[in-house]
Parts: structure tokens; sequence; C-alpha cells
């Protein structure tokens, strides 16, 4: 398997389970209980323990697990059969190379779906599970919704999927119902109860709680686990003094306490550091500026909150999603120069070391658009061969807003129309782009615009413009000329 970078590698690792965590056993055999279903929803709105849940089950049982933590760029249903694909792998041995997503660029979800569920037919027998986390995340994409849909329909029955996050994915939960192929968890029963809690006292602290603080707690936050982790935390290790003191139970304002209550370093540490979405120490030292990143990770992991770890080396870390988010506003509305200059600097080391969906990301957010489209378009015809189009849909659509004119990433998609046979689409997103051709007068991106054109003169059935095409782009050809590009051209000739 090819090495992967560290977005990737964090989003199919665990995080890592320790003895500072509280082992759920009701939960955890409740779903083994349900593991002959195809789908195991834990819906619940945050704090309540759904990833901790995932990493508990992950640490004790003895199936295989296959994670996969959801992202923003799965809205992209190649990136997520790719993140899939990849998790599948590195469990599964025999998996290698069974699913060459290059090829099946163009397929509709359905198709893809049903390609992974053949292959795992064929080469997985044992039962196992595919952990999906934070699958909240790709509601609002229509394709890879459709991906799901069609898999959990041709599952398997050695597969099941755990899907975990604040809203129920929306697939067609009433037939799996009707099957009997649904199960779910929800905040009743990831609530902790009284001896629970009475655990996670003598866990986080060493206090043993009387049962009748246990109850006083379980009234006050109705077993809501991060509103009892933050308990312990501002009573400093005095848990009964929290009885007595009504604290409203709100995530922004127990965040914020917490933050505020961190010494100035390591506040310090953090509100800059969640300026990455996925932590590594090179990346903190060098972004950040400091050589001492791996002390400040290592002590916001052992303090148990909002911040997970993998056991992998090198580590990757994470904060809770919503708790980055609360960082990053605290930042900006403290320091917003800061803010924008360490954006600038991460954007440019994920942009170093070939991430650059996130280095996208980033510069747009700094305001850098002109760097945005740089990376985007240097990485464009990568994305259209791998199948990419949700997210060259996506950073055309911000570069745009941005007052950018993403030439390449236009053209790529202009293919990928005429691959659609959609000739009235492809023919406008062509016409907006060639106003732009003269200005660009590149080598590479005149190249690519002829073999386009050269494609639209195909779906025309225009063999003039075709072979005009072939004879522009034979006279443009030069040994520096892309492999992608020479594909392309013998494609338009065949």
């Amino acid at each position: 398997m090819a090495k992967l970078d560290s977005v990737a590698r964090h989003a199919i690792t665990a995080p890592a389970f320790d003895q500072t965590k509280l082992h759920r056993e009701r939960l955890v055999d409740e779903i083994h209980a349900n593991v002959p279903r195809k789908l195991i929803a834990i819906v619940a709105p945050p704090g309540y323990g759904k990833t901790t849940l995932l990493a508990d089950f992950t640490e004790h049982t003895d199936l295989p697990v296959c994670w996969v933590r959801v992202s923003e760029a799965d809205r992209d249903v190649f990136r997520f059969a790719q993140m899939m694909i990849t998790s599948l792998e590195r469990r599964f041995r025999r998996l290698k190379d069974q699913i060459d997503l290059e090829s099946l660029a163009g397929s509709t979800p359905q198709a893809l779906a049903r390609v992974f569920a053949e292959v795992i037919d064929a080469r997985v027998s044992e039962t196992f599970i595919i952990v999906l986390d934070d699958i909240h995340l790709i509601n609002n994409s229509e394709a890879t919704r459709a991906f799901l849909d069609e898999l959990l329909a041709v599952l398997p029955e050695q597969a099941t999927i755990i899907a975990a996050g604040r809203e129920v994915i929306e697939v067609s939960l009433a037939r799996l119902m009707a099957d009997g192929d649904l199960s779910g968890i929800g905040p009743p029963d990831l609530a902790l109860n009284q001896a629970e809690i009475m655990q996670l006292a003598e866990l986080q602290s060493g206090f043993n709680l009387t049962e009748a603080h246990a109850n006083r707690l379980l009234e006050e936050t109705k077993g809501w686990v991060t509103g009892l982790l933050l308990s312990g935390e501002l009573a400093g290790g005095d848990l009964p003094s929290l009885v007595f003191d009504a604290r409203p139970m709100v995530y922004e304002y127990l965040a914020s306490v917490v933050l505020n209550r961190q010494p100035e370093d390591m506040r310090r540490f953090m509100l800059d550091s969640a300026v990455f979405p996925v932590m590594t120490v090179d990346g903190c030292n060098e972004v950040l500026k400091r050589d001492d990143s791996q002390r400040y990770l290592t002590r916001l992991v052992r303090t148990g909150l909002f911040v997970s770890a993998t056991n992998e080396t090198p580590r990757t870390y994470e904060y809770h999603p919503q708790f980055r988010e609360f960082l990053v506003e605290s930042l900006e509305g403290a320091d917003p120069k800061q803010l924008q200059a360490l954006r600038k600097r991460a954007a440019a080391y994920l942009a170093k070391h070939e991430l650059p969906e996130q280095a996208v990301d980033l510069y747009l957010e700094a305001g850098q658009g002109a760097k945005a489209a740089q990376i985007a378009e240097r990485y464009a015809q990568d994305m259209f061969y791998k199948g990419r189009v949700g997210t060259l849909e996506d950073w055309r659509q911000r570069l745009k807003a941005g007052g950018e004119t993403p030439i390449q990433i236009m053209l790529q998609l202009t293919l990928h129309y005429v691959d659609r046979g959609e000739l009235a689409v492809a023919e406008s997103a062509f016409n907006e782009v060639s106003l732009h051709l003269r200005k660009a007068e590149r080598h590479r991106i005149l190249a690519q615009a002829t073999i386009v054109e050269g494609f639209l003169g195909k779906l025309r059935n225009d063999t003039d413009q075709v072979e005009k095409a072939v004879l522009t782009f034979e006279n443009l050809v030069t040994k520096r000329t892309s492999r992608l590009l020479k594909g392309s051209f013998l494609r338009l000739k065949a």
C-alpha cells in the first residue's frame, strides 16, 4: 500500500482508547448484539461520547473493524470511496488492488457501491465492521448518500456498518427497518447511568462518589458525558462541590471555561494549533514556530477532553470539531491577524506535503484566493482522472465566489460533462472558460483546451473540429507534455 498522508492515515485509524477512558460494557454489548444487522445508527448531539464509544467498541471486540472518520471532503463520493477502500485494504490485505477507482471514474454512485459489495462478498468471508464516524457531514451530498444507500441495499451479510453522527444518515431507513436490518442508539442510551457516573468519578479523580452525589450529578447533567467530564475538571477533583453549585450545561460555556482555566502557555498552544483540522507534531512545530508541540499535545490527550489521538506512530491528533470551531472563533475575536498568519503558514505547509484539499480550504479562509486557485489548478487534472468531480465542482464554485477564474478546473469539468453526454452543459462550461484562454497563454492550458475542444467535436459528431484539434495538439506537444494529457490525446484520436 502506498504511504498515506497524515490526513488519510488519521481518517482510517481509530482513536486511542486507554485506561483514562470509561469502558461502557453495556453499550459495547448492545452493539455486539446487533452486529447481524446491516446498519447500527448512533445518533446524538455533541458531547454524548459517540466517538469514544466507537473507540471503546474497537478496543473490546474480536471482530475486524475498518474505521473511516468522515469529513466534509467526503461529500465527493470518490473521495469517500477512496477512504473506505483504503481502510478495507489496511485491514484485509487480500483486498489490495481489487477495486481500481480510477478505472471506475465516471461511474454512478450506485454502480460504485455494487462493485464494493461484490468485491467484499468474494474476498471477505468473516464477519466484520465498517465504522463511519461523523456521518452527518455527508448528509447534504446526494452522491455520497446514494452510494451508501445502495451499499446498504446490497451489503453482504458478513458486513455491518456502524454510522455515528449528530443526525441520522439519510438513506432508506424504512426499508432497512422493514427487513430487520436497522438498530439505533440515541441520547437516552448514551447518557451515563448512576453506576457509570461513580466509575467515571473514580477514574478521573480517584474520588469515591456516594450514591447521593451521583444521583445529584445525574439529575443536573442528565447523564451528558461531556458535562460530567467538565464537572470534574471544573471542580479540580473535588466533585461534591459541583453538586451544590448549579451550572448551565451549555457546550460553548463549558468550552470557554475549559479554555480559560488553562495556563497561558497551554491556552496559547490550543488557540494556535486549532488552525489544523488534523494535527501532527511536525506540523505544529513548523507552523507555530516552536519545538515543544509534542509536550503540549501529550498533555491535552491526557486530560481526556476535546482531543483525540491515534496510537500509531507518528501520532495524529484532532480537536472535537465543535471545540475546534470554538477555538478558531475565539482566536479570530482576540487576534484576527494572528489567525490569518497561521492559516497562510498552515496552508503552505499542507501544500508542501501534498494535501491540496486542506491547503485550498485554509488559503480561502485566509482570503488568499489566488494561492488557493494555484494549488487547485495544479491538482485539477489528477482529480479528474481519480473521479473527484465533486471536489472540482466545489473548488470551482468557491474560487469563482472569491473572484478567481479556475481555467484548468473548468476544462476538466467540461470533459466530465462530455463523458456524460451533456452537450449543452459542456458547451456552456467551455464557452465560459474560452473567454479566459487568451489571458492564460500557457502551453499546458492551451494543450488541454485543444483536447477538450476535440472531445466536444466528437460529441457533436463534427469530424472537422476533431481533426483540427488533433493537428493543433500535435503542434503543441513537447517532451514536457504530461502523461495524462497524452493519454487524453490518444483517447481523442481513437
